[in-house]
């Protein structure tokens, strides 16, 4: 069989997966709140990266005592290296609702899952038969808390500085920070106070973070924190405002342009594919003639 199917499968793969990323996009263009994944791609050269471990070494070893083997150091494939978020701003829109809150600038809305706390730029809120503010998911929005000092050691995220210091935290717990409302209307400031009957009962958590990057999506709208000193301590400079939602960053021309330029990718991939396996089936029978 000819390297050259691996080169042509592995673009192959790498496109659909592209294609699954733009799709997702598109679907999700009028989610409030959401922030459009595109793929980062690869060049694999096995020259290059033969000797990255033991085991490559071993694999290297068995193709050049196999005779039926080929070498692995002549061979290119292309990988999906990872997946980009786009955390640009989207766009405000006015919706009317006292609940409904939009983020301009680069913080997230704090909120309790079963999963933990995650963030999310999702404002279209609502209040519970418990009267929490809760997310259009159920979960509760969380009020600011203090920044306090927690001691961690042996914590490294790929790609972040290694921590063996202080670490950024927020007190009292989360499950001590549900909003709680009663009756009455509701005003939001900039800066997230919650003012009800001529009181504040609360104040939103708004956070920022150092790198965006560092935030794992979570589903479509939400985000887990991964490096604990990416919180920002000092006053947070976004701004909030009551009545609008943020809409999704996709342009959806842009994303249907890059979708049919994907499945183009993929098919010329897949075509390049047949035409190996075609190869190979007539050198198959016409080596059979010949003997």
């Amino acid at each position: 069989m000819d390297k050259g199917i691996y080169t042509a499968l592995s673009g192959g793969l790498a496109k659909s997966r592209e294609v699954e990323l733009i799709a997702n996009n598109l679907a999700n263009a009028t989610t409030p709140g959401f922030k459009r994944d595109t793929g980062t791609f690869n060049e694999y050269l096995t020259e290059l990266r033969r000797h990255d471990s033991v085991d490559g070494v071993q694999r290297e070893i068995r193709s050049l005592s196999d005779p039926d083997a080929r070498p692995t150091g002549d061979k290119s494939f292309v990988e999906m290296d990872g997946v980009y978020t786009d955390f640009r701003q989207g766009t405000l829109q006015k919706s009317g609702r006292t609940l409904d809150m939009a983020i301009e600038g680069t913080g997230f809305f704090e909120v309790l899952t079963p999963g933990g706390v995650r963030y999310t730029r999702q404002g279209n809120f609502s209040i519970d038969k418990d009267g929490r503010l809760v997310t259009s998911n159920g979960f509760p929005v969380l009020s600011k808390g203090n920044p306090s000092q927690a001691n961690v050691t042996d914590l490294q995220i790929p790609g972040a500085p290694p921590i063996t210091g202080p670490v950024s935290d927020r007190q009292p717990l989360p499950e001590q920070r549900v909003i709680q409302l009663g009756q009455g209307p509701i005003q939001i400031t900039e800066d997230g106070r919650i003012l009800q009957n001529g009181g504040e009962v609360g104040q939103l958590s708004v956070e920022e973070f150092h790198e965006p990057q560092w935030l794992e999506k979570m589903g479509n709208s939400y985000f887990r924190n991964t490096h604990p000193n990416n919180l920002k301590n000092e006053n947070v400079k976004s701004k909030i405002h009551q009545g609008f939602v943020e809409g999704s960053n996709v342009n959806p021309v842009s994303e249907m342009t890059r979708l049919i330029e994907a499945t183009r990718a993929y098919e010329s991939h897949m075509q390049a594919v047949r035409t190996y396996q075609d190869i190979d089936s007539k050198s198959v029978n016409e080596i059979a003639k010949e003997r």
